[in-house]
Order: C-alpha cells, then sequence, then structure tokens
C-alpha cells in the first residue's frame, strides 16, 4: 500500500497537527472511526509523561522515529486513509521551544521533519478554538496560542500545504471529509 500520490485504493495518511489541546486526538480517533481505519496516536505524548517532561534532544529523535514506525505497522490495517496524530514537524518545534532540543538539531530528527512534506498526503491543523483542558502534562493556553501560531507559521514556512479546521468534533471531520474526499 502506498501513500500521497497513490492510486484510487491505495492508503494515503492524513495528519493532524497543532497546539497541546487543539482536538488533534479526538478527532484522529473520531475519523478513524467514521472511516472503519486506523489512527495513530501521539507517539511523544506518551514519552513525555513517562520522562516527567524532562527530555534530551536523543528522545526527540526517538520520539520522531517511534512515530513513524507506528504509522508503518498500522499501515495494513488502514481503510483508505490513515489518520495520525501530530507528526515529526510538531515534535521538532516543540522540542525547540522548551529548549530540550538545540542547535546544531539532530541529522535524524531534521530528517523525519522533512519528510512530513511527501509523507502526508493531508495536513490539517486544528485551530484553538475549543475550551482549553488543564492536565498536567500541559503547559497553559497562552502557550496554546503561541504554539499554534508558530506551528502555522513553520508550515507555510517550509511551503506545506494545510487546511485549518474548527468548531465542533462533527464540523472539523465535515471539512476534513471534503478535503480529502475532493467535495466543494
Amino acid at each position: 500500500m502506498e501513500e500521497q500520490g497513490s492510486t484510487s485504493g491505495q492508503i494515503k495518511r492524513v495528519v493532524f497537527v497543532g497546539a497541546e489541546s487543539t482536538g488533534k486526538s479526538t478527532l484522529c480517533e473520531y475519523l478513524a472511526r467514521q472511516y472503519g481505519s486506523v489512527a495513530v496516536p501521539e507517539i511523544g505524548r506518551y514519552i513525555w509523561e513517562d520522562k516527567q517532561g524532562q527530555l534530551a534532544a536523543s528522545d526527540y529523535v526517538d520520539i520522531a522515529l517511534r512515530h513513524r514506525d507506528a504509522e508503518d505497522e498500522q499501515m495494513p490495517y488502514a481503510r483508505r486513509y490513515l489518520f495520525v496524530d501530530t507528526n515529526a514537524l510538531t515534535t521538532l518545534l516543540l522540542g525547540l521551544e522548551f529548549g530540550q532540543v538545540t542547535e546544531p538539531v539532530p541529522p535524524e530528527l531534521l530528517r523525519c521533519a522533512d519528510d512530513c512534506r511527501e509523507r502526508y498526503a493531508h495536513t490539517f491543523v486544528c485551530a484553538d478554538d475549543i475550551p482549553y483542558e488543564e492536565q498536567a502534562a500541559r503547559e497553559n493556553e497562552a502557550w496554546r496560542g503561541r504554539i499554534h501560531q508558530l506551528v502555522l507559521k513553520d508550515l507555510e514556512a517550509r511551503g506545506i500545504p494545510y487546511t485549518l479546521v474548527s468548531g465542533s468534533v462533527e464540523e472539523r471531520a465535515l471539512q476534513v471529509r471534503r478535503v480529502i474526499e475532493g467535495v466543494a
């Protein structure tokens, strides 16, 4: 099975990026159920929680590689689309923003981030228009707004086309459907 640029009948990767508490996981899982497919969770969240936020640059490389492996492992189980919660671009961006990844950025992490341009058939940014959900592993609502703007700026700087989705889960899912199915 192929990903982006594939002919009909083959699996396309659909990725959801954005700041924390913007509904990426919820939307990803919702769409996977709607399409009878699978969702790949955000691997970095588990590592972040396990290490209580005390990560080194090598951990971000590990997150990016493990996330790619999780995607690849789920491809045989996907139907039409593989729904992916975050990607290596976000991993890199957060590592830099937390100061846990510094220049020079590990080459493997850069390679994974650069591959995001071709790896995904569709990139969706979840807007920060839903209520912020406090959790111990999260920063705060102001941080969320800042990261949201950085994600948009990074995608634009890299020339990666994206669609901003907003509203309720159902409204977001409808916006995604229109894009991935090519419906106006």
